[in-house]
């Protein structure tokens, strides 16, 4: 079956209120699904500094020393991301969470290719991403001191109150939900299109049929419609 430009602008002007109704109610669903069932998270952030003694030296082991900065900070980071350190973070939080808890709610990455990285935390609630940020400012430095001699870390940011949460996102959440709906409503409209045999214009006679048009019984409602329409505007015209 072939499909023109003609058969989809009716078929969505016969099916506009279906598709706009079918897409606004999946949009509603998701936000409210979205705002009081599907659990909140927070985040917070946490930005430590790799510091080298590359102060009051040349230009080259200046270079040299930043180099190796970011060289660090990946060890840094493996140092950190350890069942150890964690369990001094849960014993810093008065053993509230376990050791596997915290591991699965902190994650730690470098920024850009620089001398600094940062742990976001996760939680379900802004308090607690910000008290496992705090704890993690405070036992990280020691941490990295204990293991390598000389070695230091600076906090950039400390970790602040989340004021919202980070997911779910609502309003990417209801577009989403709009966009399935109407492309769930279009493909409905056209299926059922399809499926009705019924001719729907007077060409479709000789398409489908192969056999000449000779006469057409005219929409008699569109016609009266039209007298009806013509006969007040002469009322109207003859009060004038």
């Amino acid at each position: 079956m072939e499909i023109s430009f003609k058969d989809i602008t009716r078929i969505i002007k016969k099916n506009a209120v279906f598709i706009l109704v079918l897409s606004f109610l999946f949009a509603a669903v998701s936000f409210f699904v979205t705002t009081f069932f599907i659990p909140k998270t927070y985040t917070s952030n946490v930005k430590l500094y790799v510091e080298t003694s590359y102060k009051n030296q040349s230009a080259y082991e200046d270079y040299q020393s930043v180099n190796y900065a970011k060289n660090l900070v990946l060890t840094y980071i493996e140092l950190l991301d350890s069942n150890s350190f964690y369990n001094q973070i849960s014993e810093e939080l008065k053993e509230k969470y376990t050791a596997s808890q915290l591991k699965s709610m902190i994650k730690f990455e470098s920024i850009e290719d620089t001398e600094v990285f940062k742990a976001t935390i996760t939680s379900d609630s802004p308090a607690e991403s910000k008290n496992i940020g705090d704890a993690i400012a405070k036992i990280a430095p020691k941490t990295i001191a204990n293991v390598k001699d000389n070695a230091k870390l600076k906090i950039v940011d400390e970790a602040t109150l989340p004021k919202a949460p980070a997911s779910p996102s609502v309003s990417k959440n209801v577009i989403i939900a709009f966009a399935a709906g109407l492309i769930i409503a279009l493909i409905v409209s056209f299926i059922r299109d399809f499926i009705d045999v019924k001719i729907k214009y007077n060409e479709e006679m000789t398409t489908v049929l192969d056999l000449p048009l000779l006469a057409a019984i005219p929409d008699f409602e569109y016609f009266s419609n039209t007298k009806a329409a013509n006969k007040k505007l002469n009322e109207y015209s003859s009060d004038k």
